[in-house]
């Protein structure tokens, strides 16, 4: 099979222009743009300001220097004090170019100040040609990671996977499961041979087993509604994200790329919650397993898989249940609104394979009030006052949920519910 270097796309821009700039393109060059923001504006000139006084009160016995970079949505700055120019001038660039590098839009940092001079100057003709020049280079490297990416599409179509949700074969409210990679992430067919369909069915039926053990269940056990195929299988679905597994390593955050990528790519439906395996980690590796809400979890297969029997299964049905909005906030042992204080399938930290022993926090538990996990409309069998957890915590339609405790912690990780 035919292999590409998809580590060619470093540099090029996805989700947001990345920072690829030239070495040291910006030490001793003094700015050009026109700094009309006052953000920007009253920012450096304030950080110049203590610069100068530092600077004065040496008696002018050292230098201070100030690089910046700025835009329509931020401004970032590296500032150094010291006797020697050249090397202050390259420590400061740095320092400049790490922040304008996280948090802007930008390619590089420009000379801001020098002692009590302001070097950057607004000049036009210079500004212009710096413009071109840059959105040149941007639609090269974007066409460049499009080909990359069209042709990374050629090598994942594989027999047996699907990269649409299929059709349903009933109206009911189901969970459905996604497999997705990083634009540069190792395909291990999770989805095309049978390890993600081997898992849920697993630990659908460890559901049904242990919710039939609670002290209220009477024997009675809920497994969830599955999203099938016509022909009997799960129905799993291939996504390739156009986000280096790099990227996702230098945020805080990976589940919010996930998210936003799977609601620009039509994974909306509101009868459906979304349940992710993810063929990376998140940044702090094995600790975490996973993370989400309603209407969706991402489950980062790499740390499960290394956690080994039982444990794989029940941390990927205390994601499940997260879809579901639990733990709820109004549950009498619930933990920071999302967990469950003691040994429970959603407990902090260490689980056990057990669901609401007491019966009082987010399963049978009979507070007036309070959703209800065993009266979800996502599990079977289905209560005659079951209640839908997108519309509870996503479209804040309480109904009969009157408890004052409801919405002490946001649930829901679809942030254009109001729209639906």
């Amino acid at each position: 099979m035919e292999k590409i270097n998809l580590k060619k796309i470093l540099g090029i821009v996805i989700l947001g222009f990345l920072f690829s700039g030239n070495a040291n393109a910006g030490i001793n060059e003094p700015g050009t743009g026109y700094l009309n923001l006052e953000k920007c504006k009253g920012r450096l000139k304030w950080e110049h300001k203590k610069l100068k006084k530092i600077y004065l009160e040496k008696d002018r016995k050292i230098n201070v220097i100030l690089y910046a970079s700025c835009n329509a949505e931020s401004v970032s700055w590296g500032s150094k004090k010291g006797k020697n120019l050249e090397t202050l001038h390259k420590k400061a660039y740095k320092s400049c170019l790490k922040y304008a590098k996280k948090y802007m839009q930008d390619e590089d940092c420009y000379l801001y100040a020098v002692n009590e001079e302001v070097v950057w100057k607004y000049d036009k003709a210079k500004e212009s040609t710096k413009k071109k020049v840059k959105s040149a280079k941007a639609k090269a490297e974007l066409a460049e990671a499009k080909a990359l990416e069209e042709k990374q599409a050629q090598l994942d179509k594989k027999p047996g996977r699907f990269f649409e949700d299929q059709p349903d074969v009933n109206d009911d409210y189901q969970i459905h499961f996604i497999y997705m990679l990083a634009a540069d992430g190792k395909d291990r067919e999770y989805d095309i041979n049978g390890w993600i369909e081997k898992r849920i069915k697993t630990v659908n039926k460890k559901f049904l087993k242990m919710s039939a053990k609670t002290k209220k269940s009477n024997g009675i056990g809920h497994q969830f509604k599955l999203d099938m195929t016509k022909e009997g299988k799960l129905d799993v679905t291939f996504v390739r994200m156009n986000v280096l597994k790099n990227q996702l390593d230098n945020t805080h955050a990976p589940e919010r790329y996930v998210y936003r990528y799977l609601k620009e790519k039509g994974f909306d439906n509101s009868k459906k919650v979304y349940a992710t395996f993810a063929g990376f980690n998140h940044r702090d590796g094995n600790d975490i397993g996973g993370e989400g809400g309603v209407p969706y979890t991402v489950i980062y297969t790499p740390a499960v898989k290394s956690y080994g029997q039982p444990s794989m299964d029940l941390v990927i049905l205390h994601e499940l249940f997260h879809t579901q909005g639990a733990a709820y906030a109004c549950g009498k042992r619930t933990y920071k609104g999302a967990h469950v204080k003691g040994s429970d399938v959603l407990g902090k930290g260490i689980l056990s394979a057990k669901i609401d022993s007491k019966n009082d926090t987010y399963y049978r538990h009979d507070i007036e009030g309070c959703p209800d996990l065993a009266k979800s409309v996502f599990v079977t069998p289905t209560a005659k006052d079951s209640w839908d957890p997108y519309d509870v915590f996503c479209r804040k339609k309480k109904g009969n949920f009157t408890h004052p405790k409801l919405y002490n912690r946001h649930r829901c990780k679809d942030s254009n519910a109001a729209s639906k």
